[in-house]
Order: C-alpha cells, then structure tokens, then sequence
C-alpha cells in the first residue's frame, strides 16, 4: 500500500528525512513515533502531497506520490482519508454536514450522502450528535466527526497526524480503539503520536523516526494489558 525508497526531504541545509525505507502493507496498523523534529509530519505532509521530497520516490498503490502533477493531488487525497491533532472541522457546520462537505462537492446524489454519512457516524459512535455543532461537542467528540469524514468515502488508506494530541489519555484510548477498529475492516492505517503509554499497550507494529532516518521498526508489541481492556477498568 505505501512504499518509500529512500526518501529525502530537506529544508535549506536541514535534513528533515533523509534516506527513509518504508513499507506498509494494505491493511495494516502502524504507528509512527519520535520526538519533535524527528519527521513525523513531514513524512505525513509528503504522503498527502503537501510537500514533495527533495529525492527518493514514494508510492500508493499504483500513484507515484513524488511525481504527482499538481492537477492530480485531489484525486490522491480522494483515495486517503486524513485526520488531524486540531480537527478542522468547518465551526458552522454540523456533525453531519462537516462529514458530508467532500460528498457534496463531488456532486454525489443526496441519498448516498444521507447512507454514507450516517453509516459514518454510526461506526464513530455519533450518529445521535449528527446534528449538533463542533462547539457543542468535546474535543474527543469532534476528533470522532474528523475520523467519520475521513472515512466516508471508503479510502483504502486513513492517515492521522496525532490525532490525541489535544486529548486527556482515556479519550485517546477511545480514538486509538476506533483506528484500529477501522484497520480491522481492511483500512491501512497510519497514525503519528507523541503517546508513549498508547504506543507500548495496542500491539500494532510501530515505527521509530529520529533525526529524519528510521531507527527501529517492530512488529506488534504484545502486552499484558491492551487498550480494550484498559477501557473496562
């Protein structure tokens, strides 16, 4: 699903990454660490085309990410879905009309719109709030409406750029639980944290960047206690 072959990106004399192998296999949960500045979000940035690598190439699927033409990057980011650590939800929207703005641009027929997105929400566990404002729901909450929108349209790949970085540690439980949910029904996941306790309890493969190079790439960390059962304490 996502392959990097040494990848480069540099920042006047500053290696942000520098010569990163990487392969993420379709269906996969992993996690992305390291300490800040280590390239986590550049590699994130690189992956959705926000930025292009200095050299190296990197591939989704069959797209050539790194010698995408302009024109085509919103057909890339059709077939990922990306969340963020500050939500971006539209504030004067709803829960459902923020999980629905890509369908309505696209031009898709109100009924699929009316199943995608309450199936959307219903998996997120908010299908009750659908029409509720982001000012009225906790921050755990509005991150679930960015997982849903991300969701949506069925990408084979969902990208979360510490997706718990404004959250308290039972929330971000929660959001965890429900990425590897989605993992669990054929979604490649991609997740960047900064939480060390998340990172030692899922048991999914993790991914340690420092100073732009990969570091460490382990399989699933087994413990004694996962997040599940943490959640029933």
């Amino acid at each position: 699903m996502i392959r990097l072959k040494n990848v480069t990106k540099q920042y006047g004399k500053i290696k942000a990454l520098d010569g990163v192998n990487l392969e993420i296999g379709a269906g996969e949960m992993a996690l992305l660490v390291g300490s800040s500045g280590a390239g986590k979000s550049t590699l994130m940035k690189l992956l959705y085309r926000e930025e292009r690598p200095s050299s190296g190439s990197i591939v989704i699927g069959n797209i050539d990410v790194s010698s995408l033409s302009d024109s085509k990057i919103p057909y890339l980011r059709r077939r990922m879905g990306i969340v963020f650590q500050d939500f971006k939800l539209l504030p004067h929207k709803s829960a459902f009309e923020n999980v629905a703005y890509a369908l309505r641009g696209l031009g898709a027929e109100e009924y699929e719109i009316q199943k995608r997105v309450s199936g959307a929400l219903n998996l997120v566990g908010l299908l009750e709030r659908a029409f509720n404002l982001p000012s009225e729901l906790s921050g755990g909450e509005q991150q679930r409406v960015g997982i849903a929108r991300a969701i949506v349209q069925g990408p084979p790949l969902v990208i979360a750029d510490e997706p718990t970085g404004n959250l308290d540690p039972a929330t971000s439980i929660e959001i965890f639980n429900l990425l590897s949910k989605i993992s669990e029904r054929g979604t490649t996941v991609l997740v960047s944290t900064h939480n060390q306790h998340i990172v030692e309890n899922i048991g999914k493969r993790v991914i340690t960047l420092d100073k732009g190079r990969v570091t460490s790439d382990t399989g699933p960390i087994i413990r004694s206690t996962g997040l599940a059962q943490g959640l029933k304490r």
